[in-house]
């Protein structure tokens, strides 16, 4: 009966360790970066807004005395960025891409000037994650729509980085897979 009793407290305690693991699937993304002038110097207190299509309303801070802003919590989707700051222009980016499990950083610059005048930037250079290192691919439902072997994860391993499609085991003699030979046999192309 003890016995019995210290196999259900150890079957629960492992229960209640996987809990969290369960809820540890990523849904949003995020944004970081340094505001600064022209000569390189930051910018502390400048007031950040971003506000996109997939956002209810919009996300407001003001950077820290280092010029530094993060902003957690985006669902994935194309943002505008406008900062502005006292004695300087107003800067605005638009098109913003984040997309979920990133943070990208984007720094910018403010010109001297007055608040009333917005400087919009374009054509500028995509914004890249530097923080992570994961391989990670983001699909759209156009994505999956497109592919002609149906919904399968294994129609759209080819989207992953460094993934490959590797014959399933059990088959005899057979391709026994989604694709790719058997292994241990060779292809002339």
């Amino acid at each position: 009966m003890r016995f019995r009793t210290l196999c259900w407290c150890f079957a629960l305690v492992a229960a209640l360790c996987l809990i969290p693991a369960a809820f540890a699937q990523e849904t949003t993304g995020g944004l970081q970066g340094t505001i600064k002038d022209s000569s390189g110097a930051v910018i502390g207190s400048a007031h950040v807004v971003v506000t996109g299509t997939s956002l209810v309303g919009k996300k407001e801070l003001d950077s820290e005395s280092t010029g530094y802003y993060r902003f957690a919590n985006l669902p994935p989707g194309v943002y505008t960025i406008e900062v502005s700051a006292k004695g300087f222009k107003t800067v605005k980016r638009e098109g913003v891409n984040i997309e979920v499990g990133h943070l990208p950083t984007l720094d910018l610059t403010l010109e001297v000037g007055t608040a009333a005048e917005v400087v919009e930037v374009t054509g500028a250079a995509p914004v890249i994650d530097v923080t992570t290192n994961t391989n990670q691919t983001n699909l759209t439902s156009q994505d999956l729509q497109d592919q002609p072997h149906g919904y399968s994860f294994q129609s759209v391993i080819q989207y992953a980085p460094m993934a490959r499609n590797e014959p399933l085991a059990g088959g005899q003699g057979g391709m026994g897979g989604t694709g790719g030979a058997p292994p241990g046999s060779t292809s002339n192309g």
